[in-house]
């Protein structure tokens, strides 16, 4: 199994939206700039104080936009460990792509690309006792309650699927088929199903659950797989 880090396009996609953050701020200082100083020399402050408050929302805004864009993280650490236990399980006709993050398509745990189709991972890192009921998670507290918890995994999973279908087929593969799993890989999670609307696994059982759903049958040809791979990873 190929397993790849897209680090070069995350790192392009960090430096556009910090080079988006700067300009939106340096344009809302110099609107701030104007509306300052038609209320320091006018009588009328309604268009000055308009400004200065557009100014103002615009460069908070560019600031939260530029601060994104440092802060994208290169690298996923719990898709690695997911990335180890396929690898010992999967041949060189799967390839594993690890934090995901592309213009149009937005950000995903990670990608496996195989003769089945495209399986979406949205991979949980935290220690617990939990229960998914459809869509729903519930978690176990201190006192041994069942509590719903405000974790969206297998919502965030799907929204990725169908973001990346959509990506797909912008580029001519709408006939790849797309999958869900959500994964929770630390040693102290604990998961129970209840009718989930997403296959979900833990470390010791993903290989069992990806057999049971995403690698029924072969569904996508190599030179499909080669493509998918080159849209996504780039």
């Amino acid at each position: 199994m190929q397993n790849l880090n897209p680090v070069r396009e995350v790192q392009r996609r960090g430096r556009d939206l910090a080079i988006v953050g700067a300009l939106v701020i340096l344009l809302g200082l110099i609107i701030g700039g104007i509306g300052l100083l038609t209320v320091l020399l006018f009588s009328s402050p309604t268009f000055g104080l308009g400004a200065m408050g557009l100014g103002l929302l615009m460069t908070l805004g560019g600031s939260a936009v530029f601060v994104r864009g440092l802060s994208l993280r290169t690298e996923n650490e719990p898709a690695k460990v997911v990335a180890q236990v396929l690898g010992s399980a999967l041949g060189s006709e799967y390839t594993f792509i690890r934090n995901v993050s592309r213009r149009g398509l937005g950000y995903i745990d990670a990608v496996l690309v195989g003769p089945p189709g495209a399986l979406v991972f949205r991979i949980h890192d935290q220690p617990g006792i939990f229960v998914n009921e459809g869509a729903d998670w519930l978690q176990k507290g201190n006192d041994g309650v069942l509590r719903l918890t405000r974790l969206n995994l297998t919502r965030e999973c799907v929204a990725d699927v169908f973001a990346l279908r959509a990506y797909l087929a912008k580029r001519r593969l709408a006939h790849v088929p797309v999958y869900a799993i959500v994964v929770f890989v630390h040693p102290a999670a604990s998961i129970t199903a209840r009718q989930p609307s997403v296959p979900i696994a833990d470390l010791r059982s993903l290989i069992d659950v990806m057999r049971g759903d995403y690698m029924r049958q072969a569904r996508i040809d190599p030179a499909t797989i080669q493509a998918t791979v080159k849209a996504i990873y780039g």
